[in-house]
């Protein structure tokens, strides 16, 4: 049988899958696909058993997504097109969905009861139309009053919203409104009896400069509501859920310490007696798993649940691999410690848990796993006919020292080509506090279909590496960080011979996008370099940037307008350095990118084509800053031509550029 590698367009025929739901020896889960006919994404609600039966639960327009199981119907999120989503229900022996509607609300989260008696939901409902294209005759103007008004991915944030929290009696038909609120909040768990609820919320939703985020419990019988998290007033909780009995409270999230990069723990609340335990102080992961990939869709969230009333299961992320571990406030044992990452789970029995994973060789899966014994089985691939014909590249894990001895690890995805010598791509992750790992990513694979031998590593400031790790590149923007990428490239380039040094590239995204910029600031050694969605100028960036005012203080060690601010802002800029660029550079950058404005690109492109530099600028209409991952397909196929197309154009480095 002939196999090829993956190809650009292979992104509609790939599947991934997220947000399993075990329940009556059956695994709910969503399976999402990339749709070519409507340059979109699609989503539907599958099952499989443990023998392998596989049906289509629900297609219900676009999406289908949130699978709440109770022992005679599946309750879930439906968006039909040009409408907001709704709650759905269908029954386990299959039928046609109909609609819980709530008119004008769109629903977000849904949760059932253990017992099937109550179904929680959260609704939002706003006028407000967020930045999108707008083709009303006579618009109306926009009042911006808050400090946050806008947020990549969505736009410009309403003014006015109503959030709710429904309940839905599927015995009665009763439909309820628990409470509303003009402040946003994530419901997060439901009690078995259902008479409990969690939930997460800013503590100071009126400051803006305050981004403690708590975790909330309501007692739904009596209408109080405690705080959980009421012990550390700068906690940031990205997840809480009720034990069975509705005693404690398992919570994932971290006290802000060192801001939003604090390492997430977990902690076990009481609600009887309000005390907060620290259960992975000593755990050298991190609880809130952040990997750089763009195949995964629709990821459901949940970091920790109860596999009985004494026992959680909770998923981290440790040297670029997923990681289970089982216990309680008395420890922690680690149950899987395969090479992969976990992008979704849910407890089956007691002993045993369900995962949708995803490996560099597997793009997605549902596994299950046996606690006692750690046994893995494969239960379902939504890409086993694919992978009979596909090859994907194999990829080559080396671990290496910087200058100043640290240690690091990267990967080598060989070209899929047959050349003697083949082209080298560095390629730099965004954040800086992500990590590449143990994930499918379609785009390096298609690059190494391409030709192109793919380098990618992790260097200081990237996750899943303790919290000094993730630090060091706070203030030192351009310093260890660089040296970390450069020795890497370096180390690839020694080892795997077939790579060839004159055709060397660079690439990266956000963070990466920058590091791109900033390495031909500093070295020649490249034949062309493409940044996308880049900082260029943090300067610019504190105030245009959704997350700038907040975020650059962190990151760069002091504010804006601190003595000397202004001063370090520009020295940790590309765009500073641009009167020593000679490579060829393409910039890429969405139109409506918020996180890194267009505005950072057309600064630098000014600056490097008013020197002379062959540069070239490309606008991504319609396409926020996550545009390799969830933006238009037509253009994430579109971007990986124009990237191909730049270093095909540029094989070799200029001869008259000065090396060092």
């Amino acid at each position: 049988m002939v196999t090829t590698g993956v190809s650009a367009r292979d992104l509609f025929r790939l599947k991934s899958l997220s947000q399993p739901n075990a329940a009556g020896g059956s695994y709910y889960f969503v399976e999402n696909r990339v749709d070519e006919a409507s340059n979109g994404y699609r989503a539907q609600l599958n099952s499989v058993d443990d023998q392998g039966h596989q049906r289509v639960v629900a297609t219900v327009g676009e999406q289908n997504v949130q699978p709440a199981v109770t022992a005679t119907t599946v309750f879930f999120a439906a968006k039909l097109p040009d409408q907001v989503a709704q709650l759905y229900q269908v029954p386990l022996t299959g039928g046609t969905p109909s609609c819980v509607a709530t008119p004008g609300e769109a629903v977000k989260t849904v949760l059932a009861a253990a017992d099937g008696h109550s179904i929680y939901f959260k609704t939002t409902a706003t006028t407000e139309k967020p930045k999108l294209p707008n083709t009303e005759k006579f618009p109306v103007t926009r009042h911006v009053g808050r400090l946050i008004n806008k947020a990549d991915g969505y736009g410009w944030l309403p003014e006015k919203v109503t959030y709710r929290l429904r309940r839905y009696l599927p015995t009665s038909g009763a439909l309820e409104e628990l409470f509303q609120t003009p402040y946003d909040f994530d419901l997060t768990s439901v009690s078995a009896d259902g008479h409990l609820v969690t939930y997460l919320q800013d503590d100071q939703p009126d400051n803006d400069r305050d981004f403690a985020h708590g975790a909330y419990c309501l007692d739904v019988t009596t209408g109080q509501t405690s705080h959980l998290t009421a012990s550390l007033p700068a906690g940031q909780f990205a997840d809480a859920t009720l034990a069975p009995n509705g005693q404690t409270v398992a919570l994932v999230g971290h006290d802000g310490q060192y801001g939003s990069q604090t390492i997430s723990n977990l902690y076990l609340a009481d609600r009887a007696t309000g005390r907060l335990t620290n259960c992975t102080a000593e755990l050298a992961a991190d609880l809130v798993p952040d990997f750089a990939g763009d195949f995964t869709q629709q990821v459901g969230g949940k970091l920790v649940r109860w596999l009985d009333n004494d026992r959680v299961a909770v998923v981290a992320a440790f040297h670029a691999h997923s990681q289970l571990y089982v216990g309680n406030a008395a420890g922690l044992h680690l149950v899987n410690d395969t090479a992969q990452q976990i992008v979704d789970f849910d407890v089956v029995a007691a002993n045993k848990v369900v995962l949708a994973v995803s490996r560099q060789t597997l793009p997605s899966a549902l596994v299950t796993v046996t606690l006692d014994d750690q046994q893995e089985r494969v239960v379902y691939d939504p890409n086993a006919a694919y992978e009979r014909n596909h090859h994907f590249a194999q990829p080559r894990h080396f671990d290496y020292q910087a200058g100043d001895g640290q240690a690091l690890e990267g990967w080598y995805l060989p070209a899929q080509t047959q050349a003697p010598r083949t082209p080298v791509l560095l390629y730099v992750h965004g954040g800086p506090h992500a990590n590449y790992g143990e994930t499918f990513f379609y785009e390096f694979q298609v690059h190494a279909s391409l030709g192109y031998g793919v380098v990618f590593v992790n260097p200081r400031g990237s996750t899943s590496y303790g919290q000094d790790f993730e630090n060091a590149v706070n203030g030192h923007y351009g310093e260890g960080d660089y040296t970390d990428v450069m020795s890497g490239l370096d180390y690839a380039l020694e080892h795997f011979t077939e790579l060839d040094p004159d055709r060397q590239y660079i690439a990266g995204g956000s963070y990466g996008g920058f590091m791109t910029l900033w390495t031909i600031g500093h070295t020649h050694r490249f034949a062309a370099a493409v940044s996308q969605r880049s900082v260029t100028n943090w300067i610019s960036l504190f105030g245009t940037s959704d997350i700038g005012f907040r975020f650059n203080p962190v990151e760069l060690g002091l504010d804006l307008f601190d003595e000397g601010g202004v001063a370090a802002y520009w020295r940790q800029s590309p765009l500073a350095y641009a009167p020593q660029v000679t490579t060829p550079v393409r910039l890429l950058h969405g139109e409506w990118d918020m996180r890194c404005p267009i505005s950072q690109s057309e600064e630098y492109f000014t600056a490097v084509r008013r020197a002379g530099v062959d540069a070239d600028f490309i606008r991504y209409p319609q396409s926020f800053h996550g545009v390799s991952r969830d933006g238009l397909p037509s253009l994430r196929l579109q971007r990986i031509a124009d990237m191909d197309a730049w270093f095909t154009a540029h094989p070799t480095v200029q001869k008259d550029a000065p090396q060092n």
